[in-house]
């Protein structure tokens, strides 16, 4: 891992290419042992796209990891004290590719399970519960099979709101132990359950599943068959865009196949993992993507209580929205103009065919520049924001095992090292140097024009980031400067 590390680059993504279209298979004529009738991947990857270097090192990677096994059974847990935990598994050597993560304030003493509710990669995850309070619902974890020995990875979390603090307060947890409440003998042993599950949905479901197969492969696909090169729309897309089918190919090699990541690190079985992503592949709804739109979906719109990730993601929301309706009104001078380009027509219906839901609810059936605007925003977001999110977003919070533990086991011990070493080798993969989205994309333009607002973009960006560096650290905080500009390894 450290030499993959040392010797990644980042891509340069190049100016479109015509492309043959790029038909989808079920994704186990590609991968036979990753059984998942729903999800479908590309049949070939774009020539462009082809890591030849790349791909055969994520195949080596996953050959040895089946013939030289990581995983020791017997060989021990790992230490009590976290911060030892962690030297061990995340060695000197490692740190000199990368600084070792820091310990949410959250997660010291009792665990602030209010906190990480609007302050924290979890944010995603609190609704309002129809009863005046508010919840995490990850109960359907309970369907999937799990390794032996293990508790069940699903919680019902509740919270109430409490007027003397800034955000809600857990008030009880319903898992495998019963219903717990602050100050049962069962809380923090429920509350280890709890936080396996935000991480086990949101690595294995929101992650892998919904940003990678259910809707960033095929959206881009989709633009690659549909926009030609030299559409203003494809050229606005690119940077978001590619790598993709390249990346989700070597990716599910290492974590998705049998013996992968996945199964050694997570509580569910390989078998468990496949039935998990069909359950939930039909529940994405690109809706959820928007940070606005998930807010009222979620029933928080003007909500008492302080959501600072809230109003982060928003800041940077805004400053993408603004790029694409700015970039649009240079092309098109009006919605017909908009309705009378065929391509982007042919390319909405393949998005409705693809995506489950949400492509309608966002752009509309006959969409003008405002629907447009918003579709195309939430596609960037998505591979930029909503992907660092899910994937780098969670280094500072699922290494600390003794909060967050990806297994509960119900002899109480704690988390054998070969899994923790694991969990954290993953981790570390995602730290890998990528495309940066702060960087001058304006040579895949058309024109002066789609130059010029490919720069006003990087300069909006900077701004923020300036905005944000007056600003306290955060460990939740998601900032211009460390967003990829797209879903690649």
């Amino acid at each position: 891992m450290i030499f993959k590390f040392r010797h990644n680059r980042p891509l340069t993504i190049p100016v479109p290419v015509p492309e043959p279209i790029i038909d989808q298979v079920p994704i186990a004529e590609k991968f036979p042992d990753v059984v998942i009738p729903s999800i479908y991947v590309a049949e070939r990857i774009p020539r462009d796209e082809r890591q030849t270097v790349g791909l055969l090192f994520c195949k080596l990677q996953a050959w040895l990891n089946r013939r030289f096994s990581p995983m020791h059974p017997g060989a021990g847990e790992v230490d009590a004290k976290p911060d030892v935990a962690l030297r061990a598994a995340y060695t000197s050597a490692h740190r000199r590719c990368f600084p070792a993560p820091l310990r949410p304030g959250a997660y010291e003493g009792e665990v602030d399970l209010g906190h990480l509710a609007v302050a924290s990669p979890y944010a995603c995850y609190l609704e309002e519960d129809g009863q005046g309070g508010y919840r995490w619902d990850l109960t359907s974890l309970d369907s999937f099979e799990s390794h032996p020995g293990l508790r069940s990875p699903a919680a019902l979390v509740e919270f109430a709101l409490d007027p003397s603090a800034k955000h809600p307060r857990a008030t009880r947890i319903d898992c495998e132990l019963g219903s717990c409440a602050p100050g049962d003998a069962d809380w923090a042993e429920a509350t280890r359950i709890a936080m396996c599950a935000l991480s086990t949905h949101l690595s294995l479901v929101r992650h892998f599943n919904w940003v990678h197969l259910v809707c960033g492969d095929p959206m881009a696909l989709a633009t690659r068959n549909h926009l030609l090169a030299d559409h203003p729309i494809r050229r606005l897309l690119q940077p978001h865009v590619y790598a993709t089918q390249s990346s989700d190919q070597m990716v599910t090699y290492v974590q998705m196949t049998r013996d992968g990541d996945f199964e050694n690190t997570y509580g569910l079985t390989h078998e468990g993992i496949c039935d998990l992503f069909e359950a939930t592949s039909g529940e994405f709804d690109l809706r959820r993507v928007d940070p606005s739109v998930d807010n009222q979906l979620r029933g928080l719109e003007g909500a008492s209580f302080e959501t600072p990730a809230l109003e982060n993601r928003l800041a940077i929301m805004d400053v993408i929205h603004e790029h694409v309706a700015r970039y649009l009104a240079l092309y098109y001078v009006d919605d017909e103009a908009l309705a009378h380009d065929d391509a982007v027509a042919s390319w909405m219906a393949d998005l409705r065919r693809k995506i489950p839901r949400g492509v309608d609810e966002i752009a509309g059936t006959s969409p003008n520049l405002g629907g447009m605007a918003d579709l195309i925003a939430t596609f960037i977001y998505l591979a930029t924001v909503e992907h660092e999110i899910v994937d780098s977003g969670v280094w500072n919070y699922q290494l600390w095992s003794d909060v967050q533990p990806p297994r509960v086991y119900a002899n109480g011990q704690r988390l054998p090292r070969d899994v923790y070493q694991r969990m954290v080798s993953a981790n570390f993969n995602f730290q890998i140097p990528r495309t940066k989205l702060m960087v001058d994309f304006s040579s895949l333009a058309l024109d002066e024009r789609g130059a010029s607002a490919f720069t006003t973009f990087l300069d909006d960006l900077g701004a923020l980031q300036r905005t944000i560096d007056r600003e306290p650290a955060a460990c939740w905080r998601i900032e211009p400067r460390n967003l990829k500009a797209n879903i690649n390894a």
